[in-house]
Formats: structure tokens, sequence, C-alpha cells
């Protein structure tokens, strides 16, 4: 999840979030390992952002709409998970999974039970 909440963050917050990092080291706030992790994961941020600016201008429309939903189930399990635990979001993401799995073939099966009628 803070993988997730750094990838939301502006490029010009990136300087001022290592400061905050190194005061929460320093005060011991955050351990030295949670430290270096997040110091690696904005690292790689100002890293790749470049290539993936660049990546998301050439793709079309269908690919970032698809690509978008992806990110709104993301941040919706996220959410999930943040009021109702673990548990219970893996069990609502299952029930969602099979209604959106079944739907065509109910679709389907309402069509040609109304159309034998």
């Amino acid at each position: 999840m803070r993988t997730l909440l750094l990838a939301f963050l502006l490029d010009g917050f990136l300087p001022v979030l290592l400061i905050f990092v190194g005061l929460g080291l320093i005060f011991g706030i955050i351990s030295r390992q949670r430290a270096i992790n997040l110091v690696g994961i904005i690292v790689l941020f100002a890293l790749l952002c470049p290539f993936v600016y660049a990546l998301f201008d050439h793709l079309s429309l269908w690919l970032l709409l698809l690509i978008t939903a992806g990110f709104i189930v993301c941040i919706g399990r996220v959410v999930l998970n943040a009021f109702f635990g673990k548990g219970a979001t893996d069990h609502f993401v299952g029930q969602v999974m099979f209604a959106m799995f079944a739907l065509p073939f109910r679709l389907l099966g309402a069509f040609f039970r109304r159309r034998r009628s």
C-alpha cells in the first residue's frame, strides 16, 4: 500500500519526502531498513517517471481505458482492505469476480429464454 501511495505523489514532492524520511530516521521514528526501502522506492519512481510518461503518451485509448479500469479496481481493493480487513475484502472481490464472469452467460440465457416464448 505504501508503494501505491507513493505513486500518487507529484515529482516536486519527492525531495520533501526524502527529507521527511531522513528526519524520521534521525529521530528514531522509522527503522534503518524501512528508511532504505522508502529511499529506494522514491529513487525508483524518480528514475522511471519519464519512461512511464512516454509509454502512456503512445498507448491507444482503449488500452488506456483498460489500464485505468484496472487501476480503479486496485484502488477500490486497497480502500476496502483498509475499511473491512483482508478476509472480508477477499470474499467481496471473489463475489464480484464471479458475478462479472457469470454475467455474459446469464445475459445469453435470458436472451434465449425470451426468444423461445
